[in-house]
Order: C-alpha cells, then sequence, then structure tokens
C-alpha cells in the first residue's frame, strides 16, 4: 500500500509525499488507518494567511485535526481497544501534569501544553494514510456511525462545547451569524437542546439553503458591506420585532462580533466561536453599556462522548459533507474553500 501525507512546507504552499515505514507506536498508543480527514478552517488559516490568530504556522508540518480511521495495531499496554475497530480522535492531547491547573480542575482545553494550532505539539497531523495516536485520545464509533461521518465528530464536539458555554436554555432566540460548517453544528445542536427561533446569517445564499436545512427559523443573506445595525434590524423584525438571548458568532470577523453585540438583547450572551485575524475592531463600549456577557469559547473539552451519542441518536450531518477527494488532490480541495465552493470537504486518506 502507497501511503501518502500533506505538508505544509510554507504559507500557501503544500506539498503530497509518500512513505513507507509507520513510526514505532508506543505501549499506551495504537496505529490508526485514516480513512478520513476533514479541512478545518483553521486549516485554511494556517496554510492561507500562515497563521490562525496568533498561532504561527510551523512550517513542514503535516496538519489535518478532523479524522476517523480504523485501528491496525495496539500497544501492549493498551486495554480498551483492538485491531479492526473504526474510531475517531480527539487532536489535542492536554499534559495531565499534577502542576497544571486547567488538567486538574477538568479545563483540559485551556492547557497551554494542549497544541499548536490543532494539533498536538510534537506529533504529526491526520492528513496521512496512517498515525499513532494514545489510547487515551481515541474514541470508538457505534456500528451506526460511518467513517464519512466519524470525520465529523471533533467539529461537532468543539460546536457541542460552545453552545454549552452560552448557557442555552430552551426556548431562547437565537443568532448564528456564518452558516459554515461550525455555524451549521451550532444550528443543529441548538435546535436539538431546544432552542427557540434560530436566525442564521451568511453571504453565501447556498451556505443558507443548509442552515435552514439544519434548522435554522430564518435565514438572512447579508453582503459584506451591511452595518452591524442595519443587520441587527433584520434579525429582530425576523423575530417579531425582539432580539436573540444568545448569538454565537461562528465567523471571527470584526462585523460578524459587533452584530452581535448589536443585535443581541439586552443582558444577553455573545459567544465567540470562530477565529479570524488576532486582532479585531470591536465596540466593546456598546457591549459594556447593554451589560452583555462576551463568552470565549476554545475547541471542545470532554465533549467527544456526547457529540457521538448525538450524532448516533438525533443529528443527521451528512448534508453537510459536500465533496470527498483523494488527499493527493488536496490542493485542489484548498482552493475549493478559498473561493467559498463546497461546505465541509473529507479528504480521503486510503485508496481502499
Amino acid at each position: 500500500m502507497v501511503k501518502k501525507s500533506i505538508r505544509f512546507v510554507k504559507q500557501g504552499e503544500l506539498k503530497v509525499e509518500t512513505y513507507e515505514k509507520d513510526e514505532d507506536i508506543r505501549d499506551d498508543e495504537v496505529m490508526v488507518k485514516v480513512a478520513y480527514c476533514g479541512i478545518c478552517g483553521s486549516d485554511m488559516h494556517h496554510l492561507n494567511q500562515g497563521s490562525l490568530g496568533h498561532i504561527e504556522l510551523h512550517q513542514g508540518e503535516v496538519y489535518g485535526h478532523e479524522a476517523s480511521g480504523t485501528i491496525t495495531k495496539v500497544g501492549c499496554k493498551v486495554k480498551n481497544f483492538k485491531v479492526g475497530d473504526r474510531v475517531c480522535v480527539e487532536p489535542s492531547i492536554p499534559c495531565f501534569s499534577y502542576g497544571c491547573e486547567p488538567c486538574q480542575i477538568g479545563a483540559n482545553n485551556c492547557c497551554t501544553g494542549a497544541d499548536a494550532g490543532g494539533i498536538a505539539t510534537g506529533r504529526q497531523g491526520f492528513f496521512r494514510s496512517t498515525n499513532r495516536w494514545p489510547e487515551s485520545m481515541c474514541h470508538k464509533l457505534p456500528e451506526s456511525m460511518s467513517l464519512e461521518e466519524g470525520a465529523l465528530v471533533e467539529p461537532m464536539a468543539c460546536a457541542l462545547w460552545s453552545v454549552k458555554r452560552s448557557r442555552l436554555q430552551g426556548g431562547e432566540k437565537v443568532l448564528v451569524t456564518g452558516s459554515g460548517p461550525i455555524g451549521l453544528l451550532c444550528i443543529l445542536i441548538a435546535k436539538a437542546y431546544g432552542a427557540g427561533k434560530i436566525v442564521a446569517t451568511d453571504i453565501n445564499p447556498k451556505r443558507l439553503e443548509l442552515a435552514t436545512k439544519a434548522g435554522a427559523d430564518y435565514a438572512l443573506l447579508i453582503k459584506r458591506e451591511d452595518s452591524p445595525e442595519s443587520v441587527a434590524m433584520k434579525v429582530s423584525e425576523l423575530l417579531g420585532q425582539v432580539q436573540p438571548h444568545v448569538t454565537l458568532e461562528c465567523t471571527g470577523t470584526a462585523a460578524a462580533i459587533n452584530t452581535g453585540i448589536v443585535a443581541t438583547k439586552r443582558g444577553g450572551r455573545v459567544c465567540l466561536v470562530g477565529l479570524g485575524a488576532s486582532k479585531v475592531l470591536v465596540d466593546l463600549s456598546m457591549a459594556s453599556l447593554r451589560e452583555l456577557e462576551l463568552i470565549g469559547a476554545n475547541r471542545y473539552n470532554n465533549t467527544f462522548d456526547e457529540a457521538i451519542e448525538l450524532m448516533s441518536t438525533r443529528v443527521n450531518v451528512k448534508f453537510m459533507i459536500s465533496h470527498i477527494m483523494d488527499l493527493q488532490d488536496a490542493r485542489k480541495a484548498f482552493d475549493m474553500l478559498l473561493k467559498g465552493e463546497g461546505v465541509k470537504i473529507l479528504l480521503k486518506c486510503n485508496e481502499d
């Protein structure tokens, strides 16, 4: 079997390579034959902009963190997995050391040593045919879940953590700014958790069609030049002249963050889900005067099992997968997403 990997050579440039020998696994690790790995917005930022917020591109690294696959080898201390098990992986590995306060209090996602842009420090990412990974960071997929769906567990876990951070209550009205993959997942989760009316926004009409399919009650097409105030007024009109209790901001852009600040009801919550530039111009005075809570959300925190349960019983994510492409066509896949084509593109990491 010819094994391949994608290496981010430098900003704007990737390289498809072949390799013959797998890395040796440690006693507590498994070897995963990677089936699919999704392209995340963070991968796009790292390749095309050279950074994600303050996290710089590690040139020459293999990225990719939304992965599923089948175990082909287990270490001698592995107890919970066997060869042939289908799994998805948690790509960020906390240190779990005694002196790390976030790890000690269960805030694993805030461990400063957890990752470097989505992948655990010192490890290969999953844009490759095989990869070794700790047993503790793998999760079995139920028989009812395909490997394609398994590659969406990681972004589902992220969206789920964001909704939890927003403290969404049943019946509350929600604004979701940005209807890309994470926005769509937030809509699915908010609806499953009993949200009231949901308004979704985007500049792409095709993505708004999917937002409606995900459960948004209103799909609002906006333009880049629209002011936050004008968008907020339209949102209020759609909701019957009231404002949403919660905004899930899934773009990371200044315009969308400011829209959330203006559109959300006084005393409401704006959860910052998406990441963009490390510095954006935000009207904090308006946020303070409206007594809003601006809530950060970092990846996921012990939400993988719940994400798997949701996906296998209550939430259908298959409609989000717009393309499945071979690993060797990665450059084409990245370019498509850069042009706004497709929604969630999975890279098929093995030929069989």
